[in-house]
């Protein structure tokens, strides 16, 4: 009889062959079996190897069905048998013939048999003994990837939106998910894995580029040409380069130092303005100095532009050199950690770095530094190998942030080895980033390598407010909200200043709103708060005043030079001064109070000379105010190659100004007098009024004035009483008044000199000036601020008003 198990070991021996025949070069198992179904459907791809060993094993296996088969014919014609025997022989011997036919066919097809196969199922599988190494790479630059993925369509947006926005999930989860929307989304083309890998390589990560070129090896697709241009980073310098993203990413953006950080994201949004043009710094130096931020960026030599747009490479240089300069307190460090934020992230564009280092020159080991390694803060065994490939390099793909250029001594601006990198004399190939304060970074945009100058400018009015509500109101949600509402607001606004309202009932909203509008009135300490560090300020006074600003601006100068002062002493501990016991101007240790002094005289005698600008000539007497780095107080801008210094703002040189004419001046009432006509001295006069409050007697002789008329000619009210809230005859109509015109010979400084002075005595001598104690303001265009003023002489006038017609204010009733 026939042999059944050695005929079944000849057929699992041909299908054991069969499956060889189209098992992957590499060897991997999991693609053996549906290899084997994709042969028999005809898949071939040109080009590949074939398999000798499959082909003999198959020629071993016909072999033995041709002996087996002979056998079988041989004991058919040897035994008779009946008419059902015999159909049952015929019927094994056809399916014998059929079974030497395909063996025959296959043994031939198989040598040409190819390694590998590109359907969608071997896609999968590739992608899927792949996916946990791709999640953990993806990681690294995982909000990048998920971009590029969806700039590309290749993810939908809601993909996007959940890695961005979902809250209590790591980022490895996120990653793990991407890659599973990735699987889901393998169709029956292998292109779309294709498509993918190529997204993966142009990020430049060599995990992520490995993974992606042995994917497409497996796909059968050669390599892109650029992919052999990125060089593989050891695994030294990418475990140093991991360790320090996971270092920034874990420090806040807004240092928690100075000044004490309120919200979050207090400092997240900064304006940058590329200065193309250099002749039009002075232009915008004026600007700034006016706290006209939104007038800077709009002059046509300036360029606005994001943080992402930094580092964007120049036509001729990859390796870039930008300087970034600015007042104290404008955020330059701020700007530091948020592109260090962006680094770790996977979110920093245009050039991928292979490493970040951030190096504040603050740091006399960073300042003094000889060698690479020297720069290097965090302290790892990597140093030595990851210094050694990257001078190899010669600093490609590094990112080096010098933060604080004007802490550098003169010496070593002139000879070290950041000055070295910064000038490319060392390690070309690496970018460079150098903050500096205005005052001494005019010996870096005179260098030669210079990529870019950006300036940073701070605060527009509409983040003013957003700041504001983020810092007042908690809740991110209602803050949202409120930001939502006051912005529609501002779109809608239809009458001339008019007031923010809010439906929420929120007991931050309402103080943040409150903020809002009573910065709208006092424009004037509006115009300062585009410095976050003034900003900042104005908030903590607010806060601390329990929901109200300063009542006088001289107050809020006051404060505002104290706590810059304050900050001064706690970043130059040398002085053994503790700075929260220094409790006014007037108070000061000697070493800080000769400082103050000498700067104070320089505002006044410069105000009078109407120049706020001076050169460092003009100094040179300041002897004592140089040693102590003036303060805090003043900044430098370049004009034609020539440093020029300026107070932080005019108001703050206008401020120390009157300081000097009040405390210093043996005879501040002639001083007073003679600049009294004089517009140039309208804030430093205030300022006089508010540190001296006016009670000398001869300062009455400017609110005697001859009597005047300013009331209504036709229908006059009698007997209002002056009261705080002031009442709108509705009876009195447009038609029904007939203007004054000698309101205008009512100086409105004098309005802000009693409000700042706080002198009610003068309010009286004032009011006692108007004729028939009758005044109607119908249709005088006043600001909000002047009408605060206003509305304190009348309230403490004492007097009862025979007329008195306030009309509106913007439509809104004057209360």
């Amino acid at each position: 009889m026939i042999d059944v198990s050695q005929w079944r070991a000849s057929i699992g021996l041909w299908n054991y062959c069969q499956v060889a025949s189209s098992r992957p070069s590499n060897g991997r198992h999991c693609h053996s079996i549906k290899a084997a179904v994709d042969s028999k459907s005809g898949s071939t791809t040109s080009g590949e190897k074939t398999s000798k060993l499959p082909a003999a094993l198959t020629l071993i296996a016909f072999l033995l069905l041709l002996f087996h088969f002979l056998s079988l014919l041989r004991y058919i014609l040897m035994i008779p048998s009946t008419g059902k025997q015999q159909l049952q022989l015929c019927t094994c011997i056809f399916t014998g013939i059929l079974l030497l036919v395909s063996t025959a066919s296959s043994s031939v097809s198989v040598i040409d048999k190819p390694y590998f196969s590109t359907t969608s199922g071997s896609s999968k599988e590739i992608l899927r003994t792949h996916s946990h190494t791709l999640a953990d790479a993806i990681t690294t630059n995982l909000y990048r990837v998920t971009d590029a993925l969806y700039a590309e369509g290749l993810v939908p947006l809601d993909t996007k939106e959940f890695i961005h926005t979902a809250t209590g999930t790591s980022d490895y989860k996120k990653s793990s998910h991407l890659v599973s929307e990735i699987q889901q989304h393998l169709g029956s083309s292998d292109q779309y894995l294709k498509d993918v890998c190529r997204i993966f390589i142009n990020q430049q990560h060599r995990t992520l580029t490995d993974i992606a070129t042995s994917i497409l090896h497996q796909l059968g697709q050669s390599i892109p040409d650029d992919v052999t241009s990125i060089s593989s980073i050891p695994d030294d310098v990418q475990g140093y380069a991991d360790y320090m993203r996971q270092h920034y990413k874990h420090q806040p953006i807004v240092a928690t130092d100075w000044p004490p950080r309120i919200g979050k994201d207090f400092f997240g949004r900064l304006a940058l303005v590329e200065k193309q043009d250099s002749s039009k710094q002075v232009e915008s130096a004026w600007h700034q100095l006016r706290g006209q931020v939104d007038a800077t960026v709009k002059l046509t030599e300036n360029k606005e532009i994001s943080v992402e747009d930094v580092l964007q490479p120049t036509d001729s240089f990859l390796s870039l050199r930008v300087v970034i300069d600015g007042p104290p307190g404008i955020g330059k460090t701020t700007l530091c950690r948020k592109l260090l934020n962006l680094w770790s992230d996977g979110n920093l564009p245009h050039q991928q770095y292979d490493l970040v280092l951030y190096c504040p020159l603050k740091k006399s080991k960073i300042a003094t530094a000889t060698t690479l390694a020297d720069l290097f803060v965090c302290h790892r065994y990597e140093i030595p190998m990851v210094t050694d490939w990257f001078e190899k390099r010669n600093g490609e793909g590094l990112l080096i942030i010098f933060d604080g250029w004007d802490e550098l001594s003169e010496q070593f601006r002139q000879s070290s080895l950041v000055a070295s990198i910064i000038c490319k004399e060392n390690l070309d190939q690496c970018s460079v980033i150098v903050t500096s304060r205005s005052y001494a970074s005019s010996s870096l945009l005179k260098m030669d390598t210079l990529s870019r100058h950006v300036q940073v400018i701070g605060f527009s009015k509409e983040e003013i407010s957003t700041v504001i509500i983020k810092a007042l109101q908690k809740d991110a949600k209602l803050a949202k909200e409120l930001i939502d509402e006051k912005r529609e607001n501002d779109e809608n606004e239809t009458i001339y200043m008019e007031l923010f309202t809010t439906t929420q009932s929120s007991k931050d909203s309402q103080p943040a709103v409150k903020l809002i509008n009573d910065l709208k009135v006092r424009n004037d300490v509006q115009s300062l708060c585009y410095v976050p560090l003034v900003c900042s300020m104005v908030i903590l006074v607010y806060c601390k005043e329990g929901g109200h600003l300063p009542t006088t601006l001289t107050q809020l100068y006051e404060n505002f030079i104290l706590q810059t002062i304050r900050r001064h002493v706690k970043v130059k501990p040398a002085h053994y001064i503790d700075p929260y016991k220094i409790g006014n101007l007037s108070s000061l240790p000697s070493q800080l109070a000769k400082p103050l002094q000498e700067m104070c005289r320089v505002a006044y005698t410069n105000l009078a000379d109407t120049r706020m600008t001076f050169t460092s000539d003009q100094l040179q007497s300041l002897s004592e105010a140089i040693k102590e780095d003036y303060l805090g107080l003043m900044t430098t801008f370049i004009e034609c190659d020539e440093e020029n210094y300026q107070f932080l703002h005019l108001s703050i040189q206008e401020f120390l100004a009157a300081w000097w004419i009040a405390k210093h001046e043996k005879k501040t009432e002639e001083v007073f007098k003679d600049h009294f006509d004089d517009d140039h001295f309208r804030m430093c006069l205030r300022f006089v009024a508010g540190l001296t409050h006016l009670e000398h007697e001869s300062y009455q002789q400017y609110f005697i004035i001859q009597q005047l008329d300013i009331q209504c000619k036709r229908k006059p009210l009698s007997g209002v009483e002056t009261c705080h809230l002031f009442y709108q005859n509705p009876e009195i109509r447009h038609l029904d008044h007939i203007r004054s015109n000698d309101f205008d010979s009512v100086p409105i400084l004098l309005l802000q000199l009693l409000y700042e002075s706080h002198n009610t005595t003068l309010c009286q001598v004032l009011v006692q000036s108007i004729n028939n104690h009758s005044l109607c303001l119908h249709r005088v265009s006043l600001s909000l601020f002047d009408w605060l003023c206003l509305s304190y002489c009348i309230n403490n006038s004492k007097t009862t008003w025979n007329h008195l017609h306030l009309g509106t204010v913007s439509n809104q009733t004057n209360q």
